[in-house]
């Protein structure tokens, strides 16, 4: 084959290519394509051309039917009048019953025959251990319960004992060494809270005591040195029981230094008069 016959045929071949090319774009192009449909145009609605909504009318009540056009009056209804004696002095006695006049012996046909009346009320027996028994049974008597009485030391009692110990060391606290516990004294207020808390740190209400409802007041005279230490512990008069008592000692050895006397203190030693009072499980200190 020669080289001019080749290049024919390439010829050829490249124009039928360029053909088809142009056949296929041809037909794309002019084949029709769907169409989109257009966009709505929105709607304007005006409010004013709205109609209103008609109101609910209410449910009518119907009329009740009258049965007369005139107008009736009513008697006016009254309680039946008293007796100002029988209510009072209770009801009167009422008169015997007359006999009644014995009926023939000879009763007609229809007459019913006369009933016996009982003379006693014939009582059934119960039997013991029953329900019945029971409920019909007269109830006893409640019992009056005994008035208990107060265990707890009374504030008369405290109070007494206080003002006795007032008037056995007036002199003492007239001198200036010597203070009770529930003193207002501004020089010693500080020291006073301070013990107090010291003392309710350690205090225990004695366990058997409380059990057996053991109740008293001790009272005790305290002695403090210049640093606030207790140098001497003076029982000046007994609860009545020795627990309690014994307890208010271990107490009083159980708390440490409480604080040194205030500065404008002089001396060398500071008595203090506190009375330590148990009742109701419970434990008071003044």
């Amino acid at each position: 084959m020669s080289d001019r016959y080749i290049e024919k045929v390439f010829i050829y071949l490249l124009v039928i290519s360029v053909a088809l090319h142009i056949g296929v774009f041809a037909l794309i192009y002019y084949l029709p394509h769907e169409q989109q449909p257009p966009p709505k145009e929105p709607v304007f609605i005006d409010i004013q051309q709205v109609p209103e909504p008609n109101p609910r009318e209410a449910p009518r009540q119907q009329e009740t039917k009258r049965f007369s056009d005139q107008r009736q009056r009513v008697p006016r209804e009254t309680a039946p009048r008293g007796d100002a004696a029988r209510d009072s002095f209770g009801p009167l006695p009422q008169a015997a019953a007359k006999p009644r006049p014995q009926q023939s012996e000879r009763q007609g046909p229809s007459a019913r025959p006369s009933l016996p009346v009982p003379s006693k009320r014939q009582e059934s027996p119960l039997t013991p251990g029953s329900s019945i028994a029971s409920l019909l049974r007269p109830k006893s008597q409640s019992v009056p319960q005994i008035a208990q009485p107060q265990l707890f030391p009374g504030a008369q009692r405290l109070a007494k004992l206080e003002e006795g110990y007032r008037r056995k060391f007036e002199n003492d606290v007239a001198e200036g060494d010597t203070r009770f516990l529930n003193s207002d004294d501004i020089q010693f207020g500080s020291f006073l809270r301070h013990f107090e808390t010291a003392v309710y740190g350690v205090w225990r209400y004695p366990q058997e005591a409380a059990q057996k409802g053991i109740e008293g007041i001790t009272p005790v005279r305290i002695t403090f040195n210049r640093r606030g230490e207790i140098v001497k512990m003076e029982l000046l008069e007994s609860s009545g029981s020795r627990i309690l008592d014994d307890e208010v000692l271990r107490t009083l050895r159980a708390i440490g230094p409480v604080g040194s006397l205030p500065r404008g203190y002089d001396k060398e030693e500071f008595h203090l008069i506190a009375f330590f009072q148990y009742g109701g499980a419970r434990r008071s200190l003044r």
